[in-house]
């Protein structure tokens, strides 16, 4: 009950709602304050039928759980970091959606995090998680160096890395197998006839981007085809990226007959540069993407693409790293989709 103003009379007193406590909640329900909290948090030794009896009740009196309480029992934040290297990359877009159908489920909370792709941004990233206190960090490492993976470990902070990863270190990591993408992607301009195939690669330091160059170049071996590094274009994963090395390659006077992408949006940026040259798609250029971004199949000339998880790929990265926070103490997974 507080005063309604200043003066203090009794009528102008008003009586206002305060926040439900577990206590409120455990009297609603009929049941004690211990059993309520377990009904709450899910545990498995309580029956349905009063868990549902306990959840009706929180939700009819507006119970919230108290976070700060539930911090200071557990040790832990229940907050999960992110940090990604694009922020509006369609891709990742995916695998956040995959992250907070886990990490939700679980109770947890997720603060995300935009390095764009800069080494420096990433570790300021970090610096800031870290001020928040979160349990763990799901990663796409810029991999300019090892920083942001030293910075993690000196931080004793447990980490997935999730689409890239580092080749000599052994580390948590969800991937797509961008080798095999690559080479699948090229197979088919081979079986399609082109001979003179231009690839439009992601930054060389990039795992993912050295994986899918890696395929492309296995699908010429495989087709007998030579290697020719004056076809090759690196470029950010882009739309602009991809236009900047599309152009390179078109106004070549040997020009490529096809071009494999090594991701969607730069497939995008290539689409633009054959409209601007008067090279049309498909029937004088022949183009493949990666990643099957949802926007590959509205384009004018549907875009031929091979497809990532990147829902799974969030998912399973965010399961992964909460079996770690609940002790799991084995050799680093890795898991390749």
């Amino acid at each position: 009950i507080v005063p309604g103003n200043v003066s203090g009379n009794v009528s102008d007193w008003e009586i206002i709602a305060m926040p439900a406590a577990l206590r409120d909640v455990a009297r609603h329900a009929g049941v004690s304050v211990t059993t309520a909290h377990r009904g709450i948090n899910g545990k498995d030794e309580l029956g349905e039928a009063a868990r549902q009896r306990i959840l009706d009740a929180a939700r009819e009196l507006g119970y919230v759980p108290n976070q700060t309480a539930r911090s200071l029992v557990s040790g832990r934040s229940y907050t999960i970091g992110m940090v990604v290297t694009d922020n509006a990359s369609p891709v990742y877009a995916g695998v956040v959606r995959g992250v907070e159908s886990v990490l939700k489920a679980a109770g947890y909370g997720l603060l995300l995090c935009n390095s764009a792709d800069d080494a420096s941004g990433s570790l300021a990233c970090l610096e800031l998680l870290r001020s928040k206190q979160v349990d763990g960090v799901l990663i796409t490492p810029v991999q300019s160096d090892h920083a942001e993976i030293d910075y993690l470990r000196d931080a004793q902070i447990p980490y997935v890395l999730l689409l890239r990863m580092f080749e000599d270190q052994a580390d948590d990591v969800v991937i797509t197998n961008n080798r095999a993408g690559g080479r699948d992607a090229t197979a088919l301009l081979i079986e399609l006839g082109h001979t003179r195939i231009g690839h439009i690669a992601g930054p060389a330091q990039v795992s993912s981007a050295q994986g899918r160059l890696a395929g492309y170049r296995h699908a010429l071996d495989d087709g007998r085809l030579p290697f020719d590094p004056s076809l090759i274009e690196h470029a950010p994963f882009t739309t602009e990226g991809g236009y900047v090395a599309a152009t390179a390659l078109l106004t070549r006077a040997e020009r490529p007959t096809a071009i494999f992408a090594a991701n969607d949006m730069q497939a995008v940026g290539v689409m633009k540069a054959a409209r601007e040259l008067g090279i049309r798609i498909p029937e004088e250029l022949a183009l493949v993407g990666g990643d099957d971004i949802e926007l590959a199949e509205f384009l004018a000339v549907p875009l031929t693409t091979f497809h990532q998880p990147a829902f799974e790929i969030g998912s399973l990265g965010a399961e992964l790293l909460l079996v770690r926070l609940d002790g799991d103490s084995e050799e680093p997974h890795q898991i390749v989709m």
